[in-house]
């Protein structure tokens, strides 16, 4: 019930928010731990992280245009992995922000990264978490991975080359192809 609760008030929230352009843009948004968040540890349930990563991840589609460009397609966003690394736990009514930005992508993959972050007793930001997520758009009646480049097509912007990748994007990457290999 909480994250429907969130949902919704994301939902309400939308029209006052600005719209952001690719492919530097940055989508934040500021939570506060709740008792419904909390596991026996008394911090953030480990699975808390991937639902709050993927309120961002709406909120960066929908205020790009990608999600309404994708819609009008037939496309559909799919996640296709993720990881996430822990650093410092967040207790109960701790304030959190996550930031959700697309970080690299190949022809048809995005990697965005979610960064969770608090304050500390100084007042400096601290990471709690980071978590990378490789996603892309299907295009099921084509059956069919829809190139990034056509993506920006939709949106009506120019081809853009993918920064390159960082050390990290790298390690996921590789880290993912080994896994899906094994599997």
């Amino acid at each position: 019930m909480n994250l429907w609760l969130r949902l919704i008030l994301f939902l309400i929230a939308l029209p006052f928010r600005s719209k952001l352009a690719l492919p530097d843009c940055v989508s934040v948004r500021s939570y506060r731990v709740l008792p419904t968040d909390l596991d026996i540890n008394m911090h953030m349930t480990n699975s808390r992280y991937p639902a709050f990563a993927d309120i961002q991840q709406l909120d960066l589609f929908i205020r790009t245009g990608m999600l309404r460009s994708a819609i009008q397609r037939g496309w559909r966003p799919m996640l296709l992995a993720s990881k996430i690394r822990f650093r410092r736990e967040l207790k109960a009514f701790r304030k959190f922000r996550v930031e959700t930005r697309i970080r690299w992508w190949s022809d048809t993959n995005g990697i965005f990264e979610h960064r969770f972050i608090t304050r500390g007793r100084d007042g400096s930001d601290i990471v709690a978490a980071v978590m990378l997520a490789k996603g892309c758009f299907y295009a099921p009646k084509d059956k069919r991975f829809v190139p990034f480049a056509e993506m920006l097509e939709a949106l009506g912007l120019p081809q853009i080359d993918p920064p390159e990748p960082t050390p990290e994007i790298l390690a996921f990457m590789q880290a993912e192809e080994e896994l899906r290999l094994a599997t």
